[in-house]
């Protein structure tokens, strides 16, 4: 980049007049000038915020009139609209009759912004707009930028809901054009700020806005005489005038002739691109603009070649949709296609990867319009949140009653549903059966799953083992069958289900692969024939369309083909021991087919990939197929997709985060983990994780199989530190897991009111309940706030006297192995001068009274016998003695 000359090409650009150049600087302040006559905004809600950014987008994205209905939705007086409506009129009219500069593809036009409009329902807060516009009438009369910018900084703060820097820029510079620059197109390398040498902070991030504005500011009047910001605006579009960088094609060599809303439409409509296999220029477009797939897999996982694939994909349905010319300069294949989506160069010494892509302006303005709309929102998982409340594997510990279930269900729907901890424990706090209700649907659907640790469960229950199974016709009646075990399987679903093209290729809920041989081996007219019919065809034919019971030979086969293999299974077609020649999904029942001599067993299949020659020996656990001509694989269906994907240039599995999957294991500390995770321990670090940098695979033991965790899974285990200490853990644990405390929590019961028993402070109680568990005992044998929450829609002392008889004192008895004398200090009996509020009553032990003859030498006889006084439960005095 001619970095010098586009400064000095910069210092000769005269001032531009905003009224003159378009009428959306005056259609803003007049805008703004309405809503200052309200002087009170308490009515005003995401109405008048749609109204006030309708000003700032282009009529060709926003017509007059919809501007005007924008307008009429608001919270200004009758007046005030009539007034606004007849400014857009001659506004418009101002631009038809040519008297702004600025115009759209030789067409009249009001607003200088192509970002589309949407509305801010849902996104922001009646709070925050009421202090958006207050903001925007202050600053309104004010022409010092420094002031400006002061004011504006109280507001616009990462706590400001629904607006990003791109649309606060728009709006701000149609209102001060001098004060205020436009971010709103690029971001990273080519941004033209960063080519200037300014060091801005996430530029789409409204809570850095201001301090980036100070930047731009200082630069611009250090070296431009000019003050209206819409200039770099401008020339930002004219940076391929300047490119000194080895890129190719250029633009004056090859031009696809797309405008960003051709790039746009073509990549929302999900019947043209499915939208899994755009993650290539997403994550491409969020690293700057340009970047090699290995720096994209290596930020978000994943293989090279998938994002190679999938931009490949992109563009080849582009080309197809458009007809668009093609690079003379590229090669055959997919590198034919490439440069419709990108220029590209070989990377340098100290560079990832082999080739650098650098996404088209045009579909780079498309892409950004796209993300503020909120397009790429599942794309978004390694966002702050993500990243720094949710650690891949977390432990929820504390003693009991403390809420580690409560919080399991909202952990795992926050991370479900991608959003923060306090959204979704504020949402539980008012209506707690709503979240419980979606934790339910997620684990039908399958996204969670659930298991309890115990002394006996092992490796076989967790990953896989060997199960016995009835053969008929075996001599024992005994076979063995490997199955995967419940982390295993749950892996390899939220594998699978990470792409909705898996379902749309028709596979069922836990599809089984089958090898089937057509014809043999090698080419020959079954299999042809097959390829060409969309089915498998087996022989057998000797026994008819029905197998006889008495049918030995094959009997097994057949009955896999004709009753086993169901519809949404997938199949591998056999081409020789070692390799496979198709993948397809098998879409009909069986069928009889007497038209063919021969093979006439028949099932419809939908061929996914054919023609290849893929060897599928590692896969396979090491293993060649055997001469059978039907049985079920041990294969992964994730595997088969992974050879889909090769071939069918789409990807299939395997997108970074797009589903979170939630495996939680309740009491984890009570299983022998060394046992149950095995060698597997590694694979669930984070950075071990399947797509990751240093990612991980075992071979294991039974199948033979490879096996990786992907980096959607979460793992939330919970522990009771009464059972066993955090300092007990096995070590390899602890060092793989993030640990989250939870204490008892008396406000809990305060703030739900479960704290009063009529005048009893049931809060101050367990307090001092645990105050005394804690000196006579340790911290991690208190007993928690859940207990009592009963206490909200029942506060009675019979509800009470249930949480002692049923939770407390159980608990109390377990912890001080029925040392009855500490139990009592605990309750506060000791202090108690009538025995009929004493939860536990105490008599002297007479031993001659027991023992036969004398008991003098009998050695550590108990002074006294315990009993619990049930009376005393239902006292509300016996509780108040507890303080």
């Amino acid at each position: 980049m001619n970095k010098e000359k586009l400064l000095a090409d910069l210092k000769k650009v005269p001032e531009l007049n905003p009224d003159e150049y378009d009428g959306s600087y005056e259609l803003m302040r007049e805008t703004v000038a309405a809503y200052k006559t309200l002087g009170d905004y308490s009515e005003c809600n995401y109405l008048d915020l749609n109204a006030i950014y309708s000003m700032a987008i282009g009529t060709w994205k926003l017509n007059p009139e919809k501007k005007k209905e924008y307008v009429m939705q608001g919270h200004l007086s009758n007046a005030e609209k009539g007034h606004l409506e007849s400014v857009i009129d001659r506004v418009w009219n101002n631009a038809c009759y040519s008297k702004y500069q600025h115009k759209y593809l030789s067409k009249p036009t009001i607003g200088m912004f192509g970002t589309g409009f949407y509305s801010f329902q849902n996104t922001t807060t009646d709070d925050c707009v009421r202090e958006f516009i207050q903001m925007l009438v202050d600053i309104s009369d004010m022409d010092d930028d420094e002031a400006i910018f002061n004011r504006a900084e109280r507001v616009l703060t990462d706590d400001f809901k629904g607006m990003g820097a791109a649309s606060a820029s728009v709006v701000l510079h149609c209102l001060k054009p001098k004060a205020f620059p436009i971010i709103n197109r690029y971001s990273g390398d080519r941004d033209i700020f960063s080519l200037f040498g300014l060091d801005l902070k996430k530029t789409l991030s409204i809570g850095t806005y201001i301090e980036n504005s100070r930047k731009i500011k200082a630069f611009r009047d250090n070296n431009f005489e000019f003050k209206n910001y819409r200039i770099l605006d401008l020339w930002a579009e004219k940076l391929d005038d300047y490119l000194e960088d080895g890129y190719f094609p250029s633009l004056k060599e090859y031009d696809p002739g797309l405008l960003s809303e051709k790039y746009k439409r073509l990549l929302t409509d999900g019947t043209v691109i499915k939208k899994s296999n755009l993650d290539a220029i997403y994550y491409i477009y969020r690293i700057g603009g340009e970047a090699s797939c290995a720096d994209v897999a290596i930020k978000y996982g994943n293989k090279a070649q998938h994002y190679k694939a999938n931009a490949i994909y992109v563009a080849k349905k582009i080309h197809e949709v458009t007809g668009c010319d093609l690079s003379p300069r590229t090669g055959e294949d997919g590198d034919r296609y490439w440069a419709i989506l990108f220029q590209g160069r070989y990377a340098r010494p100290g560079e990832n990867g082999t080739f650098i892509w650098r996404i088209r302006r045009p579909l780079l303005e498309a892409i950004a319009s796209m993300d503020e709309e909120g397009f790429f929102e599942e794309f978004n998982m390694n966002t702050e949140v993500t990243k720094s409340e949710f650690e891949l594997n977390t432990i929820l510990y504390g003693p009991p009653g403390t809420g580690k279930t409560y919080n399991t269900v909202i952990y795992a729907v926050a991370i479900i549903e991608k959003k923060t901890l306090d959204e979704v424990k504020n949402e539980a706090e008012h209506d707690y059966d709503a979240v419980k209700k979606r934790f339910e649907g997620y684990k039908e659907a399958g996204r969670i799953a659930f298991t309890t640790f115990h002394q006996s469960y092992g490796y076989e229950e967790f990953i896989e083992g060997i199960k016995p199974k009835t053969i008929e016709g075996d001599e024992t009646g005994i076979g063995y069958t490997i199955e995967s075990g419940s982390f295993k399987k749950f892996c390899e679903d939220a594998k699978m289900s990470s792409s909705g093209e898996a379902v749309e290729y028709g596979l069922n809920k836990n599809p089984i692969v089958w090898k089937v041989s057509l014809g043999g081996t090698y080419d020959n007219p079954v299999r042809t024939e097959c390829m060409e019919n969309n089915h498998i065809r087996i022989g057998w034919d000797s026994y008819g369309k029905d197998v006889p019971d008495e049918a030995k030979d094959g009997r097994f086969i057949l009955d896999a083909f004709m009753n086993k293999m169901r519809v949404g299974d997938i199949v591998l077609s056999c081409y020789t021991a070692s390799s496979i020649d198709a993948v397809g999904v098998v879409t009909g029942e069986y069928e009889w087919h007497d038209e063919y001599g021969e093979y006439k067993r028949v099932r419809n299949v939908k061929w996914i990939v054919k023609g290849i020659r893929e060897d599928i020996v590692d896969i396979n656990g090491g293993s060649n197929m055997t001469l059978s001509t039907v049985y079920k694989m041990r294969v992964p269906v994730t595997d088969v997709l992974h050879i889909v994907e090769k071939y069918a240039g789409m990807s299939l599995v395997g997108n970074h985060n797009e589903k979170n999957y939630v495996f939680i294991i309740d009491e984890i500390n009570r299983g022998n983990i060394s046992k149950i995770f095995g060698e597997l321990i590694t694979l669930i670090e984070e950075t071990k994780r399947e797509g990751m940098p240093e990612q991980a695979a075992a071979r294991l033991p039974y199948s033979g199989t490879s096996f990786s965790v992907p980096q959607n899974v979460y793992i939330l285990g919970t522990m009771n530190t009464a059972d066993r200490s955090i300092a007990l853990m096995d070590t390899a644990l602890r060092r793989r897991f993030a640990f989250k405390e939870m204490m008892p929590d008396v406000e809990v019961l305060r703030k739900i009111h479960a704290d009063k028993v009529e005048d009893l402070d049931v809060a101050l109680m367990l307090e001092k309940i645990n105050e005394r568990i804690t000196f006579l005992y340790d911290r991690e044998h208190t007993i928690g706030h859940a207990f009592f929450t009963g206490l909200k829609d029942n506060p009675t002392v019979e509800k009470l006297a249930g949480i002692f008889s049923k939770s407390v004192i159980p608990l109390l008895q377990e912890y001080f192995y029925e040392d009855y004398r500490k139990i009592q200090l605990v309750l506060g009996d000791n202090g108690k001068t009538e025995e009929k509020y004493k939860f536990i009553k105490d008599t002297e032990v007479v031993a001659k009274n027991i023992f036969k003859g004398s008991v003098d030498d009998v050695m550590d006889l108990p002074e006294k016998k315990y009993e619990i006084n049930t009376e005393a439960l239902n006292k509300l005095e016996s509780y108040k003695g507890i303080l």
